[in-house]
């Protein structure tokens, strides 16, 4: 039971981590027979370079051979800021996991700096300054992030699945994402 548990947290850690090396996602959903949201058929113009991150993330997660996207739901706020929520089997460990990831892309990297400065970090330790080679931000952009800063929080007793969740906090240049994961099936 231990060593489950243990196994469970590392494909959350592994899914949220992907979720910071990507650091953003896109817009769509798998029912067809959905009504589009009033944010998704706004005629306002969303930051291309966010909507272009979302579109490279969503290719990225729906091509991974070792998962099978259950749900994958975009929901813009506005123009620069975008809620993603998805629901993944990680085939190879038969888990799936839930995470709500909210993005944000600021004029300038200093005011996304100034952004993630005055957050409530309390909880959080710092987990990286170097940023993967090849992530989602890379592939968008055309180059990796020059300020990369991931922040992980794991709350809850990992040792009782439903209880725990992994919450993460990423700066990508002007790109911030804030994301929450948990275990739906263990």
């Amino acid at each position: 039971m231990k060593f489950k548990s243990i196994a469970v947290i590392a494909v959350l850690s592994l899914v949220v981590a992907s979720l910071l090396v990507s650091g953003c996602t896109t817009s769509t959903t798998s029912n067809i027979n959905q009504t589009p949201n009033a944010s998704e058929s706004s005629t306002a113009a969303h930051n291309a370079t966010l909507e272009n991150y979302l579109a490279t993330y969503k290719n990225g997660t729906y091509s991974d051979k070792n998962a099978t996207v259950k749900a994958y739901e975009v929901t813009w706020t506005n123009s620069t800021s975008a809620s993603l929520e998805q629901t993944v089997l990680n085939k190879t460990r038969n888990v799936t996991v839930n995470v709500v990831t909210t993005l944000i892309i600021f004029p300038t990297t200093q005011a996304a700096t100034n952004y993630i400065n005055a957050m409530n970090k309390t909880n959080y330790s710092l987990a990286s300054t170097q940023y993967p080679s090849g992530g989602t931000y890379q592939i968008a952009t055309g180059h990796a992030p020059t300020v990369y800063k991931a922040y992980e929080w794991n709350e809850g007793n990992p040792f009782n699945i439903s209880e725990y969740k992994q919450h993460a906090l990423q700066q990508l240049d002007n790109l911030i994402a804030t994301s929450t994961g948990k275990y739906l099936t263990t």
